[in-house]
């Protein structure tokens, strides 16, 4: 009654004080932040998925992050002058306890069968980001069995909000690691991976003129002038041919030298 009578309180807030219908509509996916979302029981229904869309991530009011998967989707129905329908995810989050973080490689691992023992598994749909599990390829070492690789999806269709700190950065003042080349130097950085991949370079891309070879062999020698001087003979005969073209002949045309009348 006291809502009611208080006038400093919103008409909404109002409405959803009297609570929701305890009938609601149920989803299998849904689309919100440029992201899909499927229940775990609907996409282990599909048969060969190409994608996987029930990873979640949260930042929670604990300065802790949830990672987790979609188990329900909802809409509630708030009865009232006006039409407030919320979707709500139940999901089932792995335990921020037992999650393990590289800050230096920016790696975040998650553990599927630890779970997350709280009741506040509701989460309102736009506080929703899309994530997924990618597991080691090494099955055989007993430090990664178990461990998941959580990658962040980009939403569809939307570019990543700027964030103001990106445009004021103070390197005398940043605490994080900053690259910046040093005055003096030359703006080209080359890389020579030869030792590290155990590979010799290949010799057809290397021009070392003190490493070629003197012919002296006087076969070999009496070729190559044979191949000179037959080169300049081709350049003679053509000069010639050019010099004996009368330019009288009526197949002759300045402007299309090739042309020929057929």
């Amino acid at each position: 009654m006291q809502c009611q009578r208080d006038v400093s309180i919103s008409a909404e807030l109002r409405q959803v004080a009297n609570g929701f219908d305890y009938k609601v509509l149920s989803f299998n996916a849904y689309d919100v932040n440029g992201y899909r979302f499927h229940t775990t029981r609907y996409e282990q229904s599909r048969p060969n998925p190409r994608t996987t869309n029930t990873g979640v991530f949260t930042p929670g009011t604990d300065q802790e992050e949830y990672y987790g998967t979609v188990e329900e989707i909802y809409e509630l129905d708030y009865r009232g002058s006006k039409a407030l329908n919320p979707v709500i995810f139940k999901c089932q989050w792995f335990d921020p306890a037992v999650s393990r973080k590289s800050h230096q490689l920016g790696i975040v691992e998650a553990r599927h069968d630890s779970f997350y023992l709280g009741e506040d598994v509701y989460i309102v749909a736009q506080q929703a980001t899309q994530v997924y599990y990618c597991p080691y390829a090494c099955k055989t070492d007993p430090r990664l069995q178990g461990w998941y690789i959580v990658h962040k999806v980009s939403p569809h269709g939307r570019l990543p909000r700027p964030n103001p700190d990106d445009y004021n950065l103070n390197p005398n003042t940043h605490d994080g690691e900053f690259y910046q080349q040093e005055e003096g130097l030359p703006g080209m950085l080359e890389i020579d991976l030869t030792g590290e991949i155990e590979m010799e370079a290949d010799e057809e891309w290397v021009v070392d003129e003190d490493a070629a070879n003197e012919v002296h062999d006087p076969k070999d020698l009496e070729m190559l002038d044979g191949l000179r001087l037959g080169n300049d003979n081709d350049e003679d005969e053509a000069v010639e041919d050019l010099d004996n073209l009368d330019s009288d002949d009526d197949t002759y045309r300045p402007d299309n030298p090739d042309h020929e009348e057929y």
